[in-house]
């Protein structure tokens, strides 16, 4: 999911509603679908959050999206708010995010900006928060 995510996040590539056409259908379905277009939608938000000039913003996606699709993304925000407010609470240091945004490296790129989350305030969270969040609260996103 994190390299497709990236691929249809560039901006430009017109990959992106067709992307999110085939999540809604997904979310639509039985079995592990609805999973499968949740991780995509997370590692979608993750990678437009660092406000990169050469992929989509977050507000590009917004009317984007379908009605399932809408349910879900505010499900996965809501997951990953919930891991900040953890975080803030219990002393949990969230380091700025840009050196993340200043990753050269294509490969490496591939792996962190779709794990890694830019907040509103320039902070990162990432997936060392997300499981010491789930060990601590026992909530596992879905």
């Amino acid at each position: 999911m994190p390299d497709i995510a990236i691929e249809a996040a560039r901006s430009g590539s017109g990959r992106v509603a067709a992307c999110l056409t085939v999540v809604e259908e997904l979310l639509a379905e039985e079995g592990d679908a609805p999973y499968a277009a949740l991780k995509f939608l997370e590692a979608l938000q993750n990678v437009a959050s660092h406000g990169v000039p050469q992929l989509v913003s977050t507000e590009e996606l917004m009317p984007l999206r379908g009605p399932r699709t809408i349910a879900g993304w505010a499900q996965v925000e809501h997951f990953w708010q919930d891991v900040v407010d953890w975080c803030d609470g219990n002393g949990v240091d969230l380091q700025e995010s840009e050196p993340i945004r200043g990753i050269d490296n294509q490969r490496l790129r591939s792996l962190v900006w779709p794990a890694v989350r830019t907040l509103p305030d320039g902070r990162a969270v990432d997936l060392s928060h997300v499981v010491q969040y789930e060990l601590a609260v026992g909530v596992p996103m879905a």
